[in-house]
């Protein structure tokens, strides 16, 4: 392939693009309407992933050691906390640290607390973090199964709302793909089809005379790959600036969910709209023209 065949190429693509002007809007708009929706769901997903990785981080585990247990039969209890599959950190705090903590979060009315340092009705618990958040609830199971630990508080509940919505957000997410993937493809299929009924005569002639099949086909697929990267780059912007304005007049004030910053994912995004849109592009291009190949 040299420089002439390749100059050659990108005209007919080119060429080619505004020649069916309506079509080629059309396979741009709907290839935008793809990857938003698909890029909006996957936001949403990585957004709450986010959201359960906090809670988790936080230490939304709490254990509550037996209250007949002196303070070192409870610091005894960290080296089996420890060997839990699951657990990535185990902080141990004694009733003491615990009114401590009491008295900061009763801030003035700390005073409502003096006196219980010398019977303090506290217990000795543990803070406790965990690794995998679709294990948590049997990492819970193991906890209380631990001989010393009385009650175990968490936000499962909370959690295990978040993985339904997280699971549900991604199927919706890889559904979005496939469907709008599809419709992208036939669009742009017809598009190239629609360039190669006006060349069938010409293809046919270049079929004859001994042009390769790679060399007809070259020009649809730079048109398509053409399209496919222009809507790419308009749907990447457009996802841009409408999550981060949605999330500056809206979802900031949720505390519940914690968003993700799109400037933290931005070139994943862009790489994975580009190599999207490419993949598309080429398969209704190959698709479209096979036919027309046939002399």
């Amino acid at each position: 392939m040299n420089r002439h065949n390749i100059v050659y190429f990108f005209r007919e693509g080119i060429k080619s693009i505004f020649s069916h002007g309506f079509m080629s809007l059309a396979s741009v708009t709907v290839m935008i309407t793809c990857l938003l929706l698909t890029g909006t769901a996957l936001l949403l997903v990585l957004s709450v992933n986010l959201t359960i990785e906090s809670m988790v981080t936080l230490g939304d585990i709490r254990a509550y050691v037996d209250e007949t247990y002196t303070r070192e039969e409870a610091e005894a209890l960290e080296n089996k906390l420890r060997m839990i599959e699951n657990v990535s950190g185990v902080d141990f705090i004694p009733n003491d640290r615990a009114l401590e903590e009491m008295r900061d979060e009763f801030g003035t009315d700390s005073w409502l607390l003096d006196g219980l340092e010398y019977d303090n009705p506290l217990r000795h618990s543990y803070r406790i973090m965990v690794v995998n958040i679709d294990e948590y609830d049997q990492t819970i199971a193991d906890i209380e199964s631990v001989q010393g630990i009385a009650d175990v508080h968490s936000s499962r509940e909370s959690v295990n709302k978040l993985s339904v919505i997280r699971n549900i957000l991604g199927t919706v997410s890889l559904s979005l793909m496939v469907l709008l993937g599809a419709v992208a493809v036939v669009i742009i299929s017809n598009t190239i089809k629609l360039a190669t009924f006006d060349r069938r005569e010409e293809i046919a002639i270049m079929k004859m005379i001994g042009a390769t099949d790679g060399f007809i086909r070259f020009p649809f697929i730079i048109e398509s790959v053409i399209l496919s990267q222009v809507a790419a780059l308009i749907a990447f912007g457009l996802q841009w600036l409408a999550y981060n304005y949605i999330v500056s007049i809206g979802l900031s004030s949720i505390e519940l969910i914690e968003m993700i910053d799109f400037s933290t994912v931005k070139y994943y995004f862009l790489g994975g709209f580009m190599s999207t849109a490419f993949v598309f592009g080429v398969l209704g291009s190959i698709i479209s023209i096979r036919k027309f190949l046939k002399v």
